[in-house]
């Protein structure tokens, strides 16, 4: 190898100091190594680097935050298509013989211009342009939009042919969403899905003897709590609703993964 080419290490390195010189003076900060995170009034941005053997990639993806409990993803294929994007990630050449994995100049370059570019012109403008009212959609309901970039691992369904743990996160993001905007009826089936499926995850880890998440107790604790507020409907009941979602709010960091 010689100075055409970027060893690996090197190259992960170059990207993650440029990232955060990219990103910094828009209010992202390093969580982790690989993890920059900007928290705004109702969402935390996420952009992070899949680094691993010879991938290097970034994600980017965005939390609602009074339920941040999962998060939308870009869709890369959908980003690529609209940003006519040509070389979307970075591709390692592996020595045939063996050896330390390397990153030809010119492709790394092309790369570095192609995500910088997707970043500034799409990515951060199409994160700044979601409102709690077009996000929370968009965990019930796909979008065949080019457009919309944003979108979850699994659709939060009641009525679901696969019954189980997919989609449950979405739901209680959805059903806590819902309840931020004070639309507590439309809410309320998503949350008795979520706690239903949180507590049975809950009790099949513990048969198990495996780790129970904290996040997912946290989650669990707080579906919990805003359905014992649903069932009894004292008075105030609305109001302590509200203050348990603020305090998740300011608490984001207890419920992400």
């Amino acid at each position: 190898m010689d100075q055409e080419t970027i060893l690996k290490k090197e190259g992960v390195r170059l990207v993650r100091k440029r990232l955060k010189e990219l990103l910094k003076p828009l209010g992202f900060q390093s969580h982790g190594t690989n993890r920059l995170l900007r928290i705004r009034e109702n969402f935390i941005d996420e952009i992070n680097l899949d680094t691993a053997g010879y991938h290097l990639e970034p994600f980017y993806c965005i939390y609602y935050r009074s339920a941040p409990f999962t998060r939308l993803c870009c869709d890369k294929y959908r980003l690529w298509r609209t940003a006519k994007m040509e070389t979307p990630y970075w591709s390692c050449e592996i020595p045939p013989d063996g050896g330390t994995y390397y990153y030809k100049s010119d492709h790394f370059e092309a790369v570095w211009r192609d995500v910088s570019r997707a970043l500034e012109q799409y990515v951060l403008p199409h994160m700044e342009a979601l409102t709690p009212e077009t996000f929370l959609p968009l965990l019930v309901s796909d979008s065949r939009s080019d457009l919309d970039f944003f979108r979850p691992a699994n659709l939060a369904r009641l009525n679901s042919p696969y019954p189980g743990w997919p989609g449950t996160p979405e739901a209680a993001v959805y059903g806590v969403g819902m309840w931020r905007m004070e639309k507590y009826e439309e809410g309320a089936p998503y949350l008795v899905h979520a706690q239903k499926e949180y507590h049975a995850s809950k009790a099949f880890h513990e048969q198990e003897e495996k780790l129970v998440l904290p996040q997912r107790e946290a989650t669990s604790h707080v579906i919990d709590s805003l359905l014992s507020l649903w069932a009894s409907q004292e008075d105030g009941w609305t109001s302590a609703a509200q203050d348990i979602i603020r305090q998740v709010s300011k608490d984001w960091s207890n419920y992400i993964f």
